[in-house]
């Protein structure tokens, strides 16, 4: 017991100086100042869990809030509403109303943001729960996302005006509180707004006010950034077709987005990039945005967002590359997967039917754009929106007038106009335009305050440093002196315990050995019995003698085998010695290849030693053995019907050999990591033979040891060649291994 008091005193005296983080509030306080520095969504999902059961109950429901958040953007709705559950259960056994509230008001959006009206219900009832709580407390933060739903509710029912007024009401409640980070999202919300109503101008100052406010704060909120340079994108390619600004924000908000780990809001900055793409006439990179966006919905599994880049594919055939019959099978597959969508709404099935009508009327298949043109008509009416409603009349305008209605057609065209007359003046372009470089310069000014404030904090994190460096010094000052009454003891101590840890890695290694080598020799005599039953069964007594001939000659092969491997083995169990003898190189593979004779009969493989001259070299017998049983028993797993070549020289001093088989060959993959153990897949050899990757290992251990190099080439259904290289003699030292050296497990 007197050896541990040294160690004792140190666990008591760190213990002491890191009490408080350990504690449930220090955990929670360790969240607050944490989550803000991490921007990837799978990390900060990651840290709320490897927390959550260590903090207080109130700041459980604190991280159950994020979570639901972090699980949103991932797209992942069920565990979304999982962690609100778990929060507004915590919240009513807590009685702690301000975080009750915020859950009510949270699991009521996400619902209203993901089902559309399938499930108002469900939503107005959480948000009277909210409202019992929220009409006691005016500065309730869970106010602003109150105001926020009934927003989304009103826009899913085309009532966009009664959107905008809540999001005024919410906007009005956090300019109250003073809550930056939820007035920059009720400004983008209300960006959203706009944009649907086709106010651009009112829009682009709504996303530029948020962009600002959210990267105004010590810890920029990325994810609402990107989120407004998404829409902001959106907002120049419907108000005034700037394509080339679009895509300076879309490709920011792709940077960012992939930053944080947030695939549904990559794809749909991909989406509109795609977009700008193919109206810039750059068809290739709007295809390569398009496919960017179709691999992260499907890998979402985003019914949605693949109708939506099929779409953006169909826009770019039928537009720029006049292919009307990949055009038509995009969009109609497009118009399908919508249709089987569980959530789609009339946004989603606007532009599939507006793709199908362009394609048929090119087509001259008049018929077929009759059949979607009231479809289409009628959904432009319930989106309540001019640009669509532009788009729609344009379409129509186009139909009359190739059926030969010119007055229908002429109207149509007038109303065309008129509505793209209202939304597209060349003030309002430069009006946007003067925003844009309001913005730039004010994000400007914001990056140097912050970089002086970054500098002020770092000055303050190094004295903070040198402060409890000073204070580590004096404690460490104090455990030296402790650590000397104890240093002896713990030498002596430490010298036996790497003594035991040693030989038992010899053990370990030599079971490895012995266990790995009796599975290669074994498996001939496993196959030779289930043979030998089978013709007794038939009654061929011919093959029944020629077999057990064979099966006494492998026993005795086999037992001379195991005798040397077990008496080298008990050698070995004090530390690795090299044991050097002067070995006949064709006697020594003579015998190994022996072994393997009946196995490779049964492969109709067909094993062969070439050499030009016989030469010793000065070798451990047993090391030799292993190496070699290795490499041929190896080849022979993974070939049949083949031919296995065991070539072998001298040149410059130097034992060259070369084992190359006809087999299956392996991957560049199985390559990279063929002489490790980490993270090793079993592989099944052409009968089914077992690989662990322990055979290879230890040669390459043994050949290092011997000074010597090992290489690997392989191609997939070709074969593979390994190349040993080896001194012909070797000088032992002590650092050799002359004395002993540890087999390390």
């Amino acid at each position: 017991m007197i050896l541990h008091k040294p160690y004792f005193l140190i666990i008591i005296i760190f213990l002491a100086v890191n009490v408080y983080a350990q504690t449930p509030e220090g955990f929670c306080e360790q969240y607050e100042n944490q989550h803000d520095t991490i921007q990837n969504l799978d990390k900060k999902i990651q840290f709320c869990h490897k927390l959550i059961s260590k903090v207080d109950p109130e700041c459980k429901i604190k991280l159950y809030l994020h979570l639901g958040q972090f699980y949103g953007l991932k797209r992942k709705i069920d565990s979304s509403l999982y962690s609100y559950d778990q929060a507004i259960k915590l919240g009513k056994s807590l009685k702690t109303e301000e975080l009750l509230s915020l859950a009510y008001v949270y699991k009521a959006y996400k619902i209203a943001y993901n089902y559309n009206n399938s499930k108002n219900e469900e939503v107005i009832i959480l948000l009277e729960e909210a409202r019992k709580i929220l009409s006691k407390d005016s500065m309730n933060k869970a106010w602003s996302q109150y105001y926020g739903t009934y927003s989304k509710i009103a826009e899913e029912n085309i009532q966009l005006q009664k959107s905008l007024k809540y999001l005024d009401s919410a906007i009005i409640v956090n300019k109250r509180m003073k809550d930056t980070n939820r007035l920059s999202t009720s400004y983008h919300n209300r960006g959203v707004g706009f944009l649907n109503l086709s106010d651009y101008e009112s829009a682009s100052q709504d996303l530029i006010q948020s962009i600002k406010l959210a990267n105004d704060r010590d810890k920029p909120n990325l994810s609402q950034i990107a989120s407004s340079y998404y829409v902001l994108g959106a907002c120049y390619i419907q108000g005034g077709e700037q394509y080339e600004t679009a895509k300076k924000y879309i490709k920011k908000g792709i940077a960012i987005s992939k930053k944080i780990g947030n695939d549904y809001l990559t794809l749909l900055n991909y989406s509109l990039l795609s977009e700008s793409y193919q109206n810039l006439k750059e068809n290739e990179e709007a295809l390569n945005a398009a496919d960017s966006s179709l691999f992260l919905a499907r890998k979402l599994d985003d019914k949605i967002e693949i109708a939506q880049a099929m779409r953006d594919k169909g826009r770019v055939y039928l537009d720029n590359l006049k292919d009307l019959d990949k055009a038509e099978k995009h969009f109609l597959e497009s118009y399908e997967i919508t249709m089987s969508s569980n959530n789609y709404d009339d946004t989603h099935i606007y532009p599939s039917l507006q793709g199908l009508i362009d394609v048929y009327l090119q087509k001259e298949d008049y018929s077929k754009a009759k059949k979607y043109l009231q479809d289409f008509e009628d959904v432009t009416n319930n989106l309540g929106s001019l640009s669509h409603q532009k788009e729609m009349h344009k379409a129509h305008s186009e139909y009359y007038e190739k059926v030969g209605q010119s007055t229908k057609a002429l109207e149509h065209f007038k109303k065309y106009n008129v509505i793209k007359d209202s939304i597209s003046n060349s003030e309002m372009k430069t009006e946007i335009a003067d925003l844009e470089k309001k913005y730039d310069t004010k994000s400007k000014e914001l990056d140097i305050v912050k970089l002086t404030k970054e500098k002020e904090e770092q000055q303050l994190v190094v004295q903070k440093a040198k402060a409890q460096q000073n204070l580590y010094l004096l404690a460490a000052c104090f455990l030296l002196l402790l650590l000397g009454i104890g240093a002896w003891a713990f030498r002596k101590l430490r010298k036996q315990q790497k003594e035991l840890t040693s030989t038992n890695q010899v053990k370990n290694r030599l079971f490895s050995i012995i266990a790995h080598d009796l599975r290669g020799m074994i498996i001939p005599f496993q196959r030779s019995g289930k043979i030998l039953k089978h013709h007794i069964d038939k009654g061929n007594h011919e093959k029944t003698i020629e077999l057990s001939q064979a099966l006494e000659q492998n026993s005795e092969s086999l037992s001379n085998m195991l005798d040397n491997l077990l008496n080298w083995s008990l050698e070995q169990m004090n530390g690795y010695k090299m044991n050097l003898e002067n070995l006949s190189i064709k006697e020594e593979l003579s015998k190994i290849i022996l072994g393997y004779e009946q196995q490779a009969t049964y492969k109709k493989t067909k094993i062969e030693l070439e050499y030009q001259n016989d030469f010793n070299i000065k070798f451990d017998r047993g090391a030799f053995h292993v190496i070699f049983r290795n490499l041929i028993g190896n080849a022979l797993k993974y070939t049949e019907g083949g031919n296995i070549r065991i070539k072998f020289t001298s040149k410059n001093d130097m034992f060259l050999c070369s084992v190359i088989d006809t087999g299956v060959g392996m991957s560049k993959d199985q390559l990279e990591n063929l002489f490790t153990l980490e993270e090793k897949k079993s592989t099944v050899g052409t009968q089914g033979e077992k690989g662990t990757g322990l055979g290879l290992n230890l040669v390459y251990r043994f050949v290092k040891m011997y000074k010597g190099t090992i290489q690997v080439s392989s191609e997939k259904r070709i074969g593979t060649r390994f190349d040993l290289s080896m001194p012909i003699t070797i000088s032992l030292t002590k650092e050799d291994g002359a004395i002993s050296k540890p087999l390390s497990a």
